[in-house]
């Protein structure tokens, strides 16, 4: 599907062919004549880039950028300011945005500024590609919901088959698996088998459990959670997090992602 960028500025001949030239590039153009059009169109409609004007009618570029950092969905969209005002460049770099092309907008310019603009956010959602072999639904939705949450891209499942053959198609920077994955192929195995490959050599394997002593019910099933744990870190695991739990997950894994 193609990116879609929002083009807010009132010059429409310069508009018109910024927009000519991105969409012969493949991107999805629409265009604002001033901040208002541009808020009115995102209220219905989510862009993956936003292009903006300071100076413009009805709304300015200021003004428009404080709306759109007080909407959560919208918040978090990349921001490209077209100024050659040094005044106006170093208060938005002071607000935090990084992204600048000159005024007059000039297309050539923009273009390499959008591809380089999406070539850095794929290799970021690259880089938080997560996997999570897991036995218990609850759990594995928790922490799919805990990892999105910070812009992680999540798969997960329970065939370790199934789970291997992802971690060879996606090269996921890190995965999780809980320890007592049982049946054919246990937790052990499943681990072994990733390291069979160099491709995967730099992969984060992190093995947890959902189980708390409590619930275990024996010193033979504390055994079997202890033998499951080492098993899984012979094998070359990278970390056991233990115990898996809402308040302790993200501090045991947030380094990772960073």
């Amino acid at each position: 599907m193609a990116k879609k960028i929002l083009i807010a500025d009132d010059e429409p001949t310069v508009v018109a062919l910024a927009k000519q030239k991105l969409e012969e590039q493949g991107y999805a153009v629409s265009v604002a004549r001033n901040g208002k059009e541009a808020w009115d169109l995102l209220q219905n409609t989510m862009m993956d880039l936003l292009v903006i004007d300071v100076i413009m009618p009805v709304m300015d570029g200021v003004d428009l950028y404080k709306e759109i950092k007080k909407v959560p969905r919208l918040a978090g969209i990349p921001i490209v300011i077209i100024t050659d005002n040094r005044v106006f460049r170093e208060s938005f770099q002071a607000l935090g945005i990084e992204h600048f092309v000159p005024k007059p907008l000039d297309s050539e310019q923009l273009i390499h500024k959008v591809d380089y603009i999406f070539t850095c956010e794929d290799l970021e959602r690259k880089n938080k590609q997560t996997l999570i072999l897991g036995v218990d639904a609850l759990v594995t939705r928790d922490m799919t919901r805990m990892l999105q949450e910070q812009g992680c891209v999540v798969g997960s499942g329970i065939d370790p088959i199934e789970f291997i053959a992802n971690c060879l198609i996606l090269t996921p920077k890190v995965v999780l698996v809980d320890i007592l994955v049982k049946g054919d192929i246990p937790s052990s195995e499943v681990i072994r088998a990733l390291r069979c490959f160099t491709r995967l050599n730099n992969m984060q394997i992190l093995v947890f459990t959902q189980f708390a002593p409590k619930d275990i019910g024996s010193i033979q099933g504390i055994e079997e959670l202890r033998q499951a744990k080492n098993n899984c870190m012979d094998a070359g695991a990278s970390k056991y997090i233990g115990r898996f739990t809402v308040m302790t997950f993200w501090e045991s894994v947030k380094g990772l992602f960073l």
